[in-house]
């Protein structure tokens, strides 16, 4: 598999600083991180077979002696999700699926996004080669070095060894899921040997899903209610919950998702925001995971991408007219989380749900939404209603509705409960659409759930096919892995 035969030639950016908060790490500990990932996955110009082992290899025992030195590798994860570009757990299936969906509109000169837009993907697409596929097996490969090497260790405490272990299966299990959610069936690699991840098949979505659901009751168990640093940049026991909801929605387990979304709920340590325009801040109440900035002059990728810091630019990245007409009048989610911007006398509308563009050197104010509290109540909303609790159901849709709305009374109505549960399943459908509007690829995915993909997106893509809801598996890693096949509508 291609992920272990980069080479250097792959665009990267030099190591920064950790972020603050959690990511502050000294120098020894940046080092170490260096050193077990420059020892357990080595990228050079030639196939990773070719390369002979360093000649300063530190063993697996050293990398792993202890809590500090264990914790430091597993924060390492964070800190390269958080630094190495857009990618698939860091803004990438925002952008890209919001563009493939009836969400965004780019308007840039990339001929490779447009391919996005257009639903044309073609299999040597290199953003999706090297933002989405190729991050995904890296970071998966060095959540399978820590788990082993922490769990072979004698030298950490018990309290620690299980925070980590249950760290890494989560942050295995986000990465999983987004896999499944673009390419269908793909490889699952549980292990850093990479003579056998080399030639793995694609394994069954079934299978995967298996597989995380079994990581995350696994780090349920092994992860503590507190967070174990300032912040809620790693994830303890409700994040696992978190996901185990949604897992359970996608694979149609109505009454565990409920059970798992009512534990994150009823916690006390979460709650919603009441201003719309702090809910992606570092202290956001509704924040159940997030990821740290790490510098570079980015609070993040998202961010980033959308906002520009020159008055006179035009946005690339637009709110498609399609979400635009959906958007309740005065629904105050429109001005919170869209940005408005005139340029030569013509108004532009873009994502704004981060607002803190590129600039030399900002004050870290936003920290990327890996998992929050919203969400939650929207998984129990379509749970309950599925299972035939339309009132409960549609109460939860109403708490986000009554957030949203805040003190104008005039806007963002309470829907009413007398209704079926289809009527109640399109106000789901609806209020997930505006909520998680331009925000980890849900409006894509919930196309696919609701089998609405063709009815929404053919009239609006001229090249719209069936099998256009996976995306292509990247030509590269067929060349490389014989055993891999490629997505339907692709050959």
């Amino acid at each position: 598999m291609s992920f272990m035969q980069q080479n250097t030639c792959h665009k990267k950016r030099s190591s920064a600083p950790a972020a603050r908060h959690l990511m502050k790490k000294t120098r020894k500990e940046c080092g170490l991180w260096a050193l077990l990932f420059g020892t357990l996955m080595p990228i050079a110009c030639n196939k990773f077979v070719d390369v002979p082992p360093p000649t300063n290899k530190i063993t697996t025992q050293e990398l792993f002696k202890d809590d500090e030195n264990a914790t430091s590798a597993v924060l390492g994860i964070y800190s390269q999700i958080s630094f190495l570009g857009l990618n698939i757990v860091n803004g990438a299936s925002t952008v890209y699926t919001g563009l493939a969906s009836d969400e965004l509109k780019y308007i840039g000169s990339s001929v490779e996004i447009n391919e996005y837009m257009n639903n044309a993907i073609s299999t040597t697409n290199s953003t999706n080669q090297g933002n989405i596929w190729f991050p995904a097996y890296r970071f998966i490969y060095q959540t399978n070095a820590c788990l082993e090497g922490i769990s072979g260790s004698n030298g950490i405490s018990q309290r620690t060894k299980n925070q980590l272990l249950g760290e890494c299966r989560v942050a295995r299990s986000i990465l999983y899921f987004y896999l499944v959610q673009l390419y269908g069936d793909v490889p699952l690699i549980t292990t850093s040997n990479y003579e056998s991840n080399s030639s793995q098949e694609r394994s069954p979505t079934d299978e995967i899903y298996r597989f995380i659901t079994n990581d995350l009751k696994e780090a349920k168990a092994l992860l503590a209610e507190a967070y174990p640093s300032p912040g809620r940049f790693r994830p303890n026991t409700h994040t696992a919950e978190a996901l185990l909801a949604r897992i359970f929605l996608y694979t149609g387990n109505w009454k565990q998702a409920e059970t798992e979304a009512s534990n994150v709920i009823n916690s006390t340590q979460y709650t919603l925001e009441a201003d719309l325009t702090k809910v992606f801040l570092v202290n956001s109440s509704e924040a159940i995971w997030q990821l740290a900035a790490v510098g570079g002059g980015i609070n993040t990728r998202e961010g980033a991408t959308f906002v520009s810091g020159n008055p006179s630019a035009t946005p690339n990245f637009l709110i498609s007219p399609q979400l635009m007409s959906a958007i309740e009048p005065n629904d105050p989610r429109k001005n919170a989380w869209i940005g408005t911007k005139n340029v030569n006398n013509k108004t532009y509308y873009y994502p704004f749900k981060y607002k803190v563009p590129i600039a030399a050197d900002p004050v870290i104010t936003e920290s990327y939404m890996m998992l929050r509290l919203a969400e939650q109540y929207l998984i129990r909303s379509e749970v309950k209603i599925r299972q035939g609790k339309i009132d409960d159901g549609i109460r939860d849709l109403n708490i986000i509705r009554k957030r949203a709305r805040g003190s104008n009374s005039n806007t963002v109505p309470d829907l009413p409960t007398a209704v079926t549960q289809d009527e109640a399943l399109s106000f789901v459908l609806h209020e997930r659409r505006i909520e998680l509007m331009a925000e980890w690829g849900n409006r894509w995915f919930d196309l696919k759930r609701f089998h609405l993909s063709t009815t929404i997106l053919k009239p609006l893509k001229s090249s719209w096919q069936d099998t256009d809801t996976l995306l292509p598996i990247p030509n590269q890693e067929i060349l490389l892995n014989k055993n891999l096949t490629q997505n339907n509508g692709y050959n």
